[in-house]
Order: structure tokens, then sequence, then C-alpha cells
């Protein structure tokens, strides 16, 4: 069954005396041991920084290779011009239909 959750003040008791149970080295190491992570976690910050300002620098040189004036047609012109590239070579061929006349392979 559900027990009800002891309040705030009892919790904080219970959180003082075991304090008072741990020996004094034992809290020596609890304290390096949080003054370690704090200092790895500022460790994390500046690598995240060390990375977004590449990121940045990057994307700077990246566009000044791409100039106002180097940007093509539409993406749909090349895939028109290349559909009619293929029905000209088609045309130009009479060979490929005679080939698939000849194979089994047009069949299927």
């Amino acid at each position: 069954m559900n027990r009800p959750l002891p309040s705030d003040d009892a919790l904080r008791s219970l959180h003082a005396q075991s304090l008072q149970a741990l020996s004094p080295a034992t809290l020596a190491r609890l304290r390096s041991a949080r003054h370690n992570a704090g200092a790895a976690h500022a460790g994390r910050w500046r690598w995240w920084l060390a990375s977004a300002c590449s990121l940045v620098i990057a994307l700077g040189i990246g566009v000044q290779f791409v100039g106002p004036g180097d940007h093509q047609g539409p993406i749909s012109t090349p895939i028109v011009a290349a559909e009619e590239d293929n029905g000209v070579l088609y045309d130009e061929n009479p060979d490929l239909y005679l080939w698939l006349g000849d194979n089994d392979l047009a069949m299927e």
C-alpha cells in the first residue's frame, strides 16, 4: 500500500543526522568529487564554445566562396534538359530497339 511521504522538516533532520555520522575522510572525498565534477562541467562549456566558434568561422569562409551572382537557374531546368537528351539518344540509335526485340529481357 502507499505510505505517506515524510515532510521536508523530517527529511532535513534525517539528512543532518546522516552528515554527522560520516567520517571527516568521507566528507573530504565527497567534497573533492563535487569539486572535480564542477571542473569537468566547466571544461565541457569550453569545448562547446570552441566548437561553436569554429563553426561560425567555417560558415563565414564558406559564404565568401558563394557570391551573389553564383546562383544558377532553377533545379527543374537541368532535369527537363536531361529528359530531352535521352529522347534524342533513343531516336539516333535504332540498334537499341533491335537489341531489345532480340532478347527475352524486354518481355519480362
